[in-house]
This record gives structure tokens, C-alpha cells and sequence, in this order.
């Protein structure tokens, strides 16, 4: 039995539909991370179950995170992944190669995303411990929240909605979390709206 507060924290955090729930969608916003392979399943997946399909506006975001310095950017290693291992086209993908956090992702994609002439639905694809903040972000930078799709994803560390107080890494991290979002929303990065 999973106690009262655990529960709590676990509303709180980790706000993604679950697949079955997401609708075929127009555009997708992916938010890069270090785990390059489990985000590739994801956009497999999205196609393969018809979420979506080659008209739809995919937005990879990220250069480099703290996990990864050094590397090649990560919107790039995913591309070429969906490109060389899963045989999509290049086309199909539209990289934002500049942010290195949160924030800069939604800020430099919505630069992107202006450039579409419109969009119904919008898949937000991101780790899903981080989707709260990233909705946060989302909704500070007037993205229409009330059109966005949280589809979280699961790194290495298997913080998950299931999981996470079962490991006292997973659970640090995901009071880290919880500060972020604190100090950001101080900062007046995230809003509350």
C-alpha cells in the first residue's frame, strides 16, 4: 500500500497521459534528453499506432544536458537514430539544436512552432518526472496548454510513476524536482495559470 503522502507527490509530479489516452495529433514537441534510445521508441511508437503520421510537425528540442556534455547534440543523435536505425526520413524531423534546459526548449521551439500555419493538437513528449514543470514552462510561455498532450518517458534510472520511491536515487531526484519547480517558478519561469 502506497502511503498518503507518496501519493500526493506522485499526483503532483507525474501528470502524462498514458499512451491510449493520447489522440492522433498534428504537431509533437520532443524534449530532448540523454536517453536518446527510449525517446526513439516513443516517436516509433507514435507512428507506428497512427498518434501520428508524415504530415505531423515533429519538433526535436536539445542540445546538451549536464548527463551528456561533450556529446553531439542530442536533438542530432536522436534524428540520426529515427534516420539510420528506425528508417525515417530526415524530413520528417525539424531540429532545435540550442537548448540546454527546460526553458530553453519550449522558448526556442515556440520560435519554431510559430512558423506553422496551424496545429489542433499537440503531443509534448518529455521525462516524465519533469512533465509538471514542463506544463509549468509551457503555460509561461503561452503555449495552449488546453491543446497539449503530456507523454512522459522512462530513462535508465526508472523514475517512474510506479516506481520511483522504491530506489532512494529515483526519490532524490524527484525531490529535486519538486525544488526546481520552486525555485523556477521564484524566478518567474513557470507559471501557475
Amino acid at each position: 500500500m502506497v502511503s498518503e503522502n507518496i501519493k500526493a507527490i506522485t499526483d503532483f509530479v507525474f501528470i502524462e497521459n498514458t499512451f491510449d489516452e493520447i489522440k492522433k495529433s498534428d504537431l509533437v514537441i520532443v524534449l530532448c534528453n540523454n536517453s536518446i534510445g527510449n525517446l526513439a521508441k516513443v516517436i516509433d511508437r507514435l507512428y507506428k499506432d497512427n498518434k501520428i503520421d508524415k504530415k505531423t510537425k515533429v519538433v526535436l528540442s536539445g542540445a546538451s544536458g549536464m548527463l551528456d556534455d561533450g556529446l553531439e547534440k542530442e536533438a542530432i543523435r536522436l534524428s540520426n537514430m529515427l534516420i539510420n536505425e528506425y528508417g525515417y526520413d530526415k524530413e520528417l524531423f525539424i531540429l532545435e539544436c540550442e537548448a540546454t534546459n527546460i526553458y530553453e526548449n519550449l522558448l526556442f521551439s515556440k520560435n519554431i512552432v510559430k512558423s506553422f500555419e496551424s496545429y489542433n493538437n499537440i503531443i509534448m513528449v518529455g521525462a516524465a518526472f519533469a512533465l509538471r514543470r514542463i506544463k509549468m514552462c509551457a503555460s509561461r510561455l503561452d503555449y495552449p496548454v488546453d491543446k497539449i498532450q503530456f507523454l512522459g518517458t522512462i530513462d535508465d534510472r526508472n523514475i517512474s510513476k510506479e516506481e520511483w520511491w522504491k530506489d532512494d536515487l529515483s526519490k532524490k531526484r524527484v525531490y529535486e524536482e519538486i525544488e526546481r519547480i520552486g525555485k523556477y517558478l521564484v524566478k518567474g519561469d513557470l507559471d501557475i495559470k
